[in-house]
């Protein structure tokens, strides 16, 4: 396959990985008492996070050795879908960023909880989790449920926000159960946010890649968000091509 193609291949497969993510997001905001279908949330991100890395690690690749890697150079057939590997691999290519408005980026790459517990779910899921039930039906023992994974998440989102005796008090009240669900959707979609648009923010600011600004068009939903509109957006709203205007 000859280089120009491949080169191409790189817009695109960032490009697609920002459509991923935005449609998990909106996938997030479509949860709810009545909606408790995570498969979406799970396929949109865990494939949008494991393109984005990957692309980012051809890049630093390409940066070092001045071409773009073969089959199995960054990672190999089993750790394909690992997104917690993937996620250590781009720690360690990311930078602090000396700006006043970007100071938090790199903590949150690498010191939060949230994502972290995220990736971990995320990971499970590509690797093992994905046909769960398929699995159960064919007798294969099972070793780790997303979908209950992803709403512990979700609670402790909600205790850390509330404290733990407010929110189980919440959570009794049934007429609660959807105010219960707005608010979890909309405190991972703004960590998510914020998360996205640190390792994105990477592409303008970091040193991983001398081509990664080239890059600021298919990445712009997420470097553009301004701190007073995390967690605003309704990505319901937007179809793939629609650019999200800030």
């Amino acid at each position: 396959m000859n280089d120009t193609y491949r080169n191409i291949a790189v817009v695109i497969e960032i490009g697609n990985s920002i459509k991923y993510l935005r449609n998990g997001l909106a996938e997030i905001q479509k949860i709810s008492a009545a909606n408790d279908f995570y498969d979406p949330v799970l396929i949109y991100l865990s494939g949008g996070l494991e393109r984005l890395f990957k692309s980012m690690l051809c890049l630093n690749f390409k940066e070092i050795n001045s071409r773009l890697p073969n089959p199995g150079e960054i990672w190999n057939y089993r750790q394909g879908h690992d997104i917690e590997l993937l996620k250590n691999k781009i720690e360690n290519i990311c930078i602090p960023i000396n700006r006043p408005f970007a100071k938090d980026d790199y903590k949150i790459i690498t010191k939060d909880e949230t994502i972290n517990a995220i990736c971990k779910a995320l990971s499970k899921y590509g690797q093992k989790a994905r046909y769960f039930n398929l699995d159960a039906i064919l007798g294969t023992e099972q070793e780790f449920d997303s979908k209950k994974e992803w709403e512990l998440i979700e609670t402790e989102v909600l205790k850390d926000f509330f404290g733990e005796k407010e929110f189980y008090k919440k959570l009794s009240d049934l007429k609660q159960l959807d105010d219960i669900y707005l608010k979890s959707n909309h405190l991972l979609v703004s960590k998510i946010e914020v998360f996205i648009r640190a390792i994105t923010r990477q592409f303008i600011f970091g040193n991983f890649s001398n081509e990664s600004k080239t890059f600021v068009f298919e990445i712009e939903s997420f470097t553009n968000i301004e701190d007073n509109q995390i967690g605003t957006i309704d990505y319901r709203l937007f179809e793939n091509h629609e650019r999200i205007n800030r």
